[in-house]
């Protein structure tokens, strides 16, 4: 290997200009390839695994669904305005334009499912109907409590008053809701396209932005858009600000500890230099390779920035330390790329092939973050291999030598500390034990990726402070017969799973037998028509025409299948036809317990397992689920290649296992102390065990190898560990700048295992490999001195 690096320094050197006429030109095509090719895409969807029928029909669900693209609208301050007038002209100014397709009533079933308000009870309508009847059969005498009439008696009242006013409710009334202070205004408006199409999304919103803006300005109002589809922008628009703000911040932190570390200007230019062509090179790569960056590879920019810059660090170092005990010389060069070469192009090989063998897993994340980290390492130390020699021989006259710093010196002394080393040891094994519980104890329950001050929330908010709250119902079970529907929710009420729920067991009890019932059906619906408050209710909900046209309809259904056509047309959110083409009937449930708390998460889709579940929450869930999996199984398939390019370095399976093994610990510690301070172990946080194994045991290589050269080697590389794991601290670091907590929370995880490598590396791995290197060098000794004799 020490050939082929003289070969290759001395070849770039002598056509020096002409290769940095390539560098230069190649990285200005990618880069600007970059401005209008690489894009960010925060839907969720785009996670799941492809060519996987059971994700294709989840997709297929929330993208055809109406609970995937609706735009909720807030209007504020209309206390002193006609309602009517204002909803009328924002229903006029919205249907006009090329995004929606039309407001959405609130008396439209679809509605009310999406809004989980079409509920009247947790059995069928038969149900209720039985409820109302038997109220009147009660008999006074055998009711001692009095209150119990009084009780009833307000409770009729209200309710009766409360559905005559919405009954009341016709034309443009029927498309907003009041807030009882008659301050607010919210309404629903839905998408020509779902919201998984993030780009019609991101010029829907942005366009009716602009729209809205002169429609308040005119009113005196402030509106709000919250709801699936303002959450997919802000999402989408917060993780762009992110990758563009992270990269910054990594940016100019990188620049202050490189004036820090080497006090040059002249380095600084040429670093800031190599970094913004390896930059551009990889980033139009990647354009090229996927379009699109996902809310996994978001922060690729930022990881490569801080790992590519070590390459740059470990070569300057020694560029540097040739120069103060050689001169400087171009021979002072070449010595310095021969003798980082190889450790350097271990380090890179072994992220590379860890990223690299991330491709293996079936989630989609996994592998665009695989392909995207293992070009870019290669990328990275290409170029600084190439063209910091390069600028170093052309700017010879320019360095001078220098003292060697004092600051690393004594951090060499203090390493050797012997109650440091036993204090690193224990604290990494304790935190290790930590981490581990934390993993246990995965939260499926993510942090948000857009800030808690966002428009979605405020007006999420405020929505609750007006009227309590408005529930989303997502979750739905389907099955291919009523008869299977109907036990499946018999059991998950049973077990207390859910509490209520929405399908056409609602209406109709056994549609299976719609040929033997249909004459009770038919008595069912007369009684319903003839029920004071439950005729009031189903006129306020859209279904007392259908009903009653229905009854002459009823006299000719001879089968099951003539009675879903009926019913699929007024209510089709009831119905779905799967990706193999098989009819589903759906039901609409309710959880006992919030979901989105805790890890209810995790235990509610767990109580559903063996059912056939779809809505976005469903999708988002197994979504995770193939995220731990194929990071377990990553790992695995990582810690077998580094440990192949480990034993085929060093030639030693101990030590190798060894390197392996500190990373390994050094990981769970990082998961550890971000346990303790709050960070619980996500998806998101979850991808740093194999990414670690990728990165962590650079420095361990790095020093394993500066060993063999004495101690002025193991300096100048202790230098080069510090100022790399500065660097890539700092780019990692810049996550904790990000609004998304998501962000932040990975920024964390990552920052503490870099700095725990730093440590590690330092106060146990270096004086280990020392005292091994001294004891076989004292073998070597003796059998040379018993072989002389």
């Amino acid at each position: 290997m020490e050939k082929f690096a003289k070969w290759y320094v001395e070849t770039i050197l002598k056509n020096a200009n002409e290769v940095l006429i390539i560098l230069l030109v190649i990285s200005s095509i990618l880069g600007i390839y970059t401005l209008f090719g690489l894009k960010v895409n925060a839907d969720i969807t785009g996670l799941a695994p492809k060519n996987n029928p059971d994700f294709e029909d989840l997709v297929k669900y929330t993208t055809e669904k109406v609970t995937s693209n609706t735009l909720i609208v807030v209007i504020d301050g209309v206390k002193k305005l006609n309602p009517d007038s204002i909803a009328q002209e924002l229903k006029d100014i919205f249907e006009k334009t090329d995004y929606i397709n039309q407001a959405e009533p609130f008396d439209n079933p679809e509605t009310l499912v999406k809004y989980g308000m079409l509920a009247l009870g947790e059995g069928s309508i038969g149900d209720t109907l039985n409820y109302y009847q038997s109220l009147a059969r009660v008999e006074p005498k055998t009711l001692i409590d009095f209150r119990f009439w009084r009780n009833l008696g307000v409770a009729l009242y209200d309710l009766n008053s409360y559905i005559e006013n919405l009954v009341q409710k016709s034309g443009i009334k029927k498309y907003y809701l009041l807030s009882p202070d008659k301050e607010l205004i919210v309404m629903n408006f839905s998408m020509k396209k779902p919201m998984s199409d993030v780009k019609f999304v991101t010029q829907a919103v942005e366009y009716l932005k602009k729209v809205i803006k002169e429609f308040e300005e005119r009113k005196g109002v402030k509106t709000y858009f919250t709801g699936g589809v303002m959450s997919t922008y802000e999402a989408n628009k917060q993780a762009s600000k992110d990758f563009t703000f992270t990269t910054l911040i990594s940016m100019v932190a990188i620049i202050i500890i490189i004036i820090l570390g080497f006090g040059s200007v002249l380095e600084l230019i040429i670093l800031s230099s190599g970094l913004i062509l390896s930059m551009a090179i990889a980033l139009g790569l990647i354009a090229i390779f996927l379009r699109e960056l996902n809310i996994v590879t978001t922060f690729v920019n930022a990881m490569l920035l801080g790992m590519g810059i070590d390459y740059a660090m470990y070569i300057v170092t020694r560029i540097q330390e040739r120069f103060n005990v050689e001169g400087v010389s171009r021979e002072s060069i070449v010595n310095a790329f021969i003798e980082n070469f190889r450790p350097s192009f271990i380090s890179m090989l072994t992220t590379a092939l860890a990223f690299m063998g991330m491709f293996l897993s079936a989630s989609n994340a996994i592998k665009q973050m695989g392909l995207s980290v293992s070009l870019g390492v290669v990328v990275y130390f290409f170029v600084f291999n190439t063209f910091v020699p390069i600028m170093h021989d052309k700017l010879l006259s320019k360095f001078k030598e220098r003292q060697r710093e004092t600051y690393i010196r004594i951090v060499d002394i203090v390493r050797k500390n012997k109650a440091l080393m036993s204090l690193t040891i224990a604290l990494t094994i304790l935190l290790s034990v930590v981490g581990v519980y934390s993993i246990l104890h995965f939260s499926y329950t993510t942090s948000s990726l857009i800030p808690k001050k966002s428009e979605t929330n405020i007006a999420s908010e405020i929505i609750a402070k007006k009227f309590g709250s408005v529930a989303s119902s997502d979750v739905v079970i389907a099955a291919m017969n009523s008869e299977t529907l109907s036990n499946e929710i018999s059991k998950l009420k049973e077990k207390g799973i859910i509490t209520s729920d929405f399908s056409i067991l609602t209406f109709i009890q056994d549609p299976e037998k719609i040929a033997e019932e249909k004459s009770n059906i038919y008595l069912q619906v007369l009684q319903i028509t003839n029920t004071p408050f439950l005729e009031v209710l189903f006129k306020k909900y859209g279904l007392y025409e259908s009903f009653v046209s229905t009854v002459d309809v009823i006299k000719n259904i001879t089968t099951t299948e003539d009675l879903f056509k009926l019913m699929e047309k007024d209510i089709p959110s009831l119905f779905y036809q799967d990706i193999n083409g098989k009819k589903n009937l759906l039901a609409y449930i309710t959880s006992s317990v919030n979901i989105w708390e805790g890890n209810n998460f995790k235990n509610f889709f767990e109580s559903l397992s063996g059912y056939k579940v779809y809505g976005y929450a469903v999708l988002f869930y197994k979504i995770i689920t193939e995220l731990i999996h194929s990071t377990i199984w990553v790992f695995g398939i990582v810690f077998l290649i580094e440990l192949i390019v480990l034993y085929t370095d060093f030639r030693r399976f101990r030590k190798a296992s060894m390197i392996l093994l500190l990373t390994t610990l050094n990981t769970l510690a990082a998961f550890g102390i971000s346990y303790l301070v709050g960070i619980k172990t996500t998806f998101i946080t979850f991808i740093v065990l194999p990414i670690f194994l990728g990165i962590g045991v650079d420095s361990l290589v790095e020093l394993d190898h500066s060993v063999k050269y004495g101690r002025e080697s193991i300096i100048k590389t202790e230098k080069a560990v510090i100022m790399s794991i500065l660097t890539t601290v700092a780019s990692f670091g810049s996550f904790l700048f990000a609004q998304g907590q998501l962000l932040r929370e990975f920024g964390f995880v990552t920052s503490a295992g870099l700095i725990g490598t730093l440590i590690i590396s330092l106060f146990w791995y270096l004086n280990v490999a020392e005292r091994i290197h001294r004891k076989s060098s004292n073998r070597q000794t003796v059998s040379q001195e018993e072989h002389a004799q």
